[in-house]
């Protein structure tokens, strides 16, 4: 019987595997066949096409182990599968820690911890650490590669500075490189600052040579500050990076790399992952479609995919039994569900707004068209289609305000609006002659909270009822309004990184919302949900909300209100959320259907997104879908057309 050892060495663009019986082998002879390796006398030479020699080592091992093969490491190989031994124990032995420290078997520190906090000079006073930041600080320190998916507002930021923080302390880092969407640098920003003022926070942005030019000013207890699209340029200078300075790597809103096949920014952050000493992913809602969200995000943190295998075998456990999925990956994740926030409930209000004039008869004209549409047809699923293609969305455009069908609504490929003759005259004269009956119930309420000097967020769908909305408060107020929608540069688009760079004055919707939080009395910031969805925080000195138009989106109804609902709120401040309806002749509008169905879908959306348990949100992948409703949405607006 031959000897099944086999040695490996690496050449420069290949690996060369030598041994008795390999070349004969007949298995083995199909499987190098298969990836393309060329025979040798006594072996074969293995030329690496995709990936990394290291990945294609370790892939090749584990097919000669599975096989009864020795395997025998020669020089840098041998270096490769000791750390790859060595990782493998790292992470059981991480894996029992993790669920020990869940299960309350294992005992941390607490006042240790704390102690190097406090000698790493965190500031307790501008900063203090809440209950729940504490248990995350431990969970961290303990699982080494750890995620925080917290709801939002729940101060994930601040819980993985302080444990940036004790790593630091303890010589076990000296950097931390965060990656996320561009909205998030400004609280990385302003939570260091409060917190660690010894260290310094960097924004990595503008051209290939000054982002070098920030690489080569690299130094001990600096934080780096890029976006996705910035980190996958930048690898080969993040990895060199690392290999100098022991880092902690951070991805911020980590849900954005959930892309589960392919995704250059995943990619990217899996290759750069094993080069980081610690590594931490923060996000409220890391499963915004389902459970295959997870594979990139679980491979930042593991990047062997010791928590997810392979990709066809990670599909099959979240396709056949998530619930088990979810156990596993549970110890390595930490969650704060809002409850344990202590936050006073927030009050919503609701107002009635009444069509009249020309608004009133577009909207009883749109319903009209919309109950003849439906009427003609034969069967109650064939009334949902039609009712589908009609677009819904139109119901809410007439009872939110007539002038948006004077435009185009690109983003939602609306079809055109055609009136009668009469009719189109009047819209179009419709803002110099009327006002929408919404605007003018929230002129009311901003008269009264501008009187108390506060502030407010005002909330619409449709970027052209903002503008109309805006330049009615301005002329009608007389107060500082700010608006931040899709036109706005924000997050990680690299087209404006250089006008950013360059020109202090391009509004980004970072700089719209400091000026409006940094605005002495009253002001107002009239926005979209869609663009402030994440990494945004409003609540220091804003703690009112009007909707002047809502969906059948209720996660980005529950997001917007999370915008100032969070932790921080000032001691006794009351979050008001102000929601106007439309009522004509005295009857409830297509606002009654959309209030009916978030209040269905808001107690279980608010215990996916803010309850203790990791749980899919099933999204669909386009917005837009979800604005328009479900079936059972749809199903209920027919009902309500039918008068029944």
């Amino acid at each position: 019987m031959p000897n099944r050892q086999v040695q490996i060495e690496f050449e420069p663009g290949a690996l060369v595997l030598q041994g008795e019986g390999i070349r004969e082998d007949r298995r083995a002879r199909l499987y190098f066949g298969n990836i393309g390796a060329e025979p040798l006398d006594d072996g074969w030479r293995c030329v690496r096409r995709r990936g990394t020699l290291d990945g294609l080592l370790l892939q090749i091992v584990q097919w000669l182990q599975r096989n009864s093969w020795e395997v025998v490491g020669v020089g840098e190989a041998h270096a490769v599968l000791e750390r790859e031994e060595e990782r493998q124990t790292s992470f059981g032995r991480t894996s029992e820690w993790a669920t020990d420290f869940q299960e309350g078997r294992l005992h941390v520190d607490r006042d240790e911890v704390l102690n190097t906090l406090l000698a790493a000079e965190w500031n307790s006073d501008q900063r203090p650490l809440r209950p729940h930041q504490i248990s995350g600080l431990l969970h961290a320190l303990t699982v080494r590669n750890a995620a925080n998916f917290s709801v939002p507002g729940a101060g994930k930021t601040v819980t993985a500075l302080a444990t940036f923080a004790v790593l630091r302390e303890e010589h076990k880092v000296e950097n931390m490189i965060v990656v996320g969407p561009l909205s998030s640098f400004g609280p990385w920003e302003s939570e260091s600052a409060a917190s660690l003022p010894n260290v310094h926070a960097h924004r990595v942005r503008g051209s290939a040579s000054a982002r070098q030019v920030r690489y080569a000013q690299f130094e001990a207890g600096d934080i780096l500050l890029m976006s996705y699209p910035t980190a996958a340029s930048d690898l080969t200078y993040l990895v060199e990076l690392c290999q100098e300075h022991p880092t902690m790597l951070v991805v911020d809103e980590s849900h954005r790399v959930k892309r589960f096949r392919g995704g250059v920014w995943a990619q990217a952050l899996v290759e750069l992952a094993p080069h980081a000493r610690y590594r931490l992913v923060l996000s409220g809602t890391p499963m915004p479609q389902g459970g295959r969200d997870l594979y990139s995000q679980l491979n930042i943190l593991w990047p062997g995919r010791e928590l997810t295998g392979s990709p066809t075998n990670f599909a099959s456990r979240v396709d056949n039994n998530l619930p088990d999925l979810i156990r596993q990956v549970t110890p390595f994740a930490s969650r704060t569900p809002k409850a344990a926030l202590g936050l006073q409930p927030y009050r919503v209000e609701h107002h009635d707004a009444t069509l009249i004039g020309t608004q009133a008869e577009i909207y009883e004209m749109v319903e009209d068209q919309f109950r003849t549409m439906v009427e003609n047809e034969p069967t109650w699923r064939d009334k949902i289609e039609a009712l589908r293609r009609a677009r819904p969305i139109r119901l809410l455009q007439a009872a939110t305000n007539p002038e948006l069908f004077n435009v185009r609504d690109l983003s939602r490929e609306l079809p055109p609006f055609r009136p009668n003759p009469t009719l189109m005259e009047r819209l179009a004269r419709f803002r110099e002659d009327e006002r929408p009956a919404k605007h003018a119930v929230a002129l009311d309420i901003l008269r009264e909270i501008a009187s108390e000097g506060g502030k407010a967020v005002c909330w619409s769908n449709f970027i052209a009822n903002l503008d109309s909305f805006a330049d009615l408060v301005q002329s009608e107020l007389a107060i500082p309004v700010f608006q931040i929608d899709g036109r706005v540069p924000a997050a990680d688009d690299p087209l404006y990184e250089e006008d950013l760079m360059s020109d202090a004055s391009v509004a980004t919707r970072e700089r719209r919302v400091r000026e409006f939080l940094g605005t002495d009395g009253p002001a107002v910031l009239v926005t979209n949900p869609a663009s402030m969805s994440e990494s945004v925080s409003l609540h220091s000195s804003c703690h009112n909300a009007i909707y002047l138009d809502r969906t059948w989106n209720c996660a980005l109804f529950l997001q917007s209100i999370d915008r100032i609902h969070r932790l921080g709120l000032p001691e006794g401040v009351t979050v008001r959320v102000h929601i106007i309806d439309a009522v004509v002749d005295g009857r409830p509008t297509v606002d009654a259907a959309v209030e009916a169905a978030l209040t269905l879908k808001s107690q279980r959306m608010s215990e996916l997104l803010e309850g203790a348990e990791l749980r899919p949100i099933d999204l669909s992948l386009d917005p837009v879908l979800d604005d328009e409703g479900d079936t059972s949405d749809l199903a209920a607006l027919l009902e309500y057309l039918l008068g029944r």
